[in-house]
């Protein structure tokens, strides 16, 4: 066997989504070869308690809200510098301590959060690095405004890599044209294959959205449009403008708290629609939500509000974007839903058409990226 030590503030059995990709390759990469250690923050499990779940993401905001004029100064939004950035010198620390303690094959940093990257790049040594990038950073309009300090951080972390992993194509062209000369792999995120058991008929008009609604992923064009007998669930964080938009409408909208992965495949499996809202402020251009893949493979179809990017070039891909949307263009919007109303659904995307992005298969990907540090 082969040891891969992975670096990840978020520790990686936590019940949510965010985790959901490492504890899967966790899972099958020692089937391939490689066992897999971890290095993670210590933080408790917020997607297994709602209530800390709700109270993190408001602290979150409210810091947000204080610390924007600062961050402007240089460039950054606040959310490129969280608090677990201050964890970055600790987990050096604990890298540097497991390669001298044990033999490591690699070192695998994987963010947001970005803290990761730092702290496997002061710590790796000379044990081979690879940089997993599940969004990107510099350039990032979630995180950068335009100043220098994202840019020169990222180029320190990837001119130290022997490898950096995408999840989109847009991505992977991004740091290519950014980091001319470096080694930019695809890996996409994906679904785990039982999800596909779990497909369900979809006649009805219930709608989730399962995830994050933050302020920078606008709601107020769908509900403007939403009437009865369409129906809106939000399962997840909703951030206070969101619910100010939601206050206003008069729109039929049920709020469902944040909870773990399971809880969140049984909600999506039984609605009937299920939303993706993306916007190029928020970093989607080059974005696809995990929660995406798991629509697909639970049969649902995707009603996708953008102002385009790579969630609606994904599904263009599929032949599943008969429900997509602009966000600045109401008919379009209210086409949509009038399809879901009258039954019009789109079929279901074929199981053989979505093979690539079943985690196994993904898992083995990764395996031919850190075989290939030794060949």
């Amino acid at each position: 066997m082969k040891r891969l030590l992975l670096v990840s503030h978020r520790p990686i059995d936590q019940a949510g989504g965010p985790a959901a990709r490492w504890r899967s390759f966790a899972k099958h990469l020692p089937t391939l070869g490689w066992e897999v250690d971890v290095v993670s923050g210590r933080g408790g499990d917020e997607f297994a308690s709602p209530a800390r779940a709700q109270a993190r993401a408001k602290v979150m905001e409210t810091l947000g809200r204080i610390a924007t004029p600062v961050f402007r100064t240089a460039g950054l939004r606040p959310e490129a510098m969280p608090l677990s950035t201050a964890w970055a010198p600790r987990g050096a620390a604990h890298v540097r301590r497991r390669l001298r303690d044990q033999h490591y094959d690699a070192v695998l940093a994987t963010a947001p959060p970005f803290a990761a990257l730092i702290a496997a790049r002061m710590g790796h040594g000379d044990v081979p690095l690879v940089v997993e990038l599940r969004d990107l950073w510099a350039g990032n309009p979630a995180f950068d405004r335009g100043g220098p300090v994202l840019r020169r951080l990222e180029s320190w972390v990837v001119k130290d890599a022997a490898a950096v992993i995408a999840v989109t194509p847009e991505a992977a062209d991004d740091l290519r044209r950014r980091h001319p000369g470096a080694r930019i792999e695809e890996i996409a995120n994906g679904f785990e294959p039982e999800l596909l058991e779990k497909r369900r008929p979809s006649s009805g008009t219930t709608i989730i959205h399962s995830g994050t609604l933050t302020k920078d992923r606008p709601l107020a064009p769908l509900l403007r449009a939403l009437k009865p007998p369409l129906k809106l669930v939000l399962h997840g964080y909703v951030a206070p403008e969101i619910w100010a938009e939601i206050a206003v409408s008069g729109a039929d909208v049920e709020i469902v708290p944040p909870s773990g992965w399971e809880d969140a495949v049984e909600r999506i499996a039984a609605a009937d629609v299920a939303l993706i809202t993306q916007s190029r402020g928020a970093g989607d251009e080059t974005a696809v939500a995990a929660k995406v893949y798991e629509y697909l493979a639970l049969g649902k179809p995707v009603l996708c509000l953008s102002d385009g990017g790579a969630t609606e070039a994904l599904l263009r891909r599929l032949d599943a974007d008969q429900l997509s949307a602009r966000l600045g263009n109401e008919p379009s919007v209210e086409a949509a839903l009038a399809r879901i109303i009258a039954g019009e659904l789109p079929s279901t995307v074929p199981r053989e058409r979505l093979a690539l992005y079943e985690r196994p298969r993904q898992a083995e990907q990764l395996m031919g990226v850190l075989e290939s540090l030794w060949s």
